[in-house]
C-alpha cells in the first residue's frame, strides 16, 4: 500500500492530523543576558566597517543517531486531536555529525 493511500484514509476516513512532537527547554534569565550581549558584540563588529559579513562562514548540520534514533522534526503522531505528548529523549547517544559551510572566501 503506497503511503499516499495511507495518508487519504488517515486524513478523508478516519479524520485524523499529523502532530509533530516538540521538545521545549526551559530558559533563565542568564540565557537571555547570553544573548543580548552577542547581539551587542555583533553590531559593534558590524560597525568597523572593515567587511566583517564577508568574512562570517554561513553553515549547517545534521546529525544522525548511530543507534537508529529518530529525528523528532520528521515524525508525526496521527490522531483526532493534539496528544500533547511528551518523548523521553536519550541523552549522550552515539552519533555521526555532518557539517558543511558555504564562505565568500576560498580558503
Amino acid at each position: 500500500m503506497s503511503q499516499t493511500t495511507v495518508w487519504r484514509v488517515l486524513r478523508k476516513l478516519l479524520v485524523f492530523k499529523p502532530y509533530r512532537i516538540d521538545m521545549v527547554q526551559q530558559l533563565s534569565d542568564e540565557n537571555h543576558r547570553c544573548r543580548l550581549d552577542f547581539c551587542v558584540q555583533l553590531q559593534d563588529l558590524m560597525s568597523f566597517g572593515d567587511h566583517f559579513l564577508e568574512k562570517v562562514q554561513f553553515s549547517h548540520d545534521a546529525t544522525f543517531h548511530v543507534s537508529g534514533a529518530v529525528n523528532r522534526r520528521n515524525v508525526r503522531i496521527w490522531g483526532s486531536e493534539n496528544p500533547h505528548t511528551y518523548v523521553q529523549h536519550q541523552r549522550d547517544s552515539p552519533k555521526v555529525n555532518v557539517f558543511c559551510a558555504i564562505s565568500s572566501q576560498k580558503e
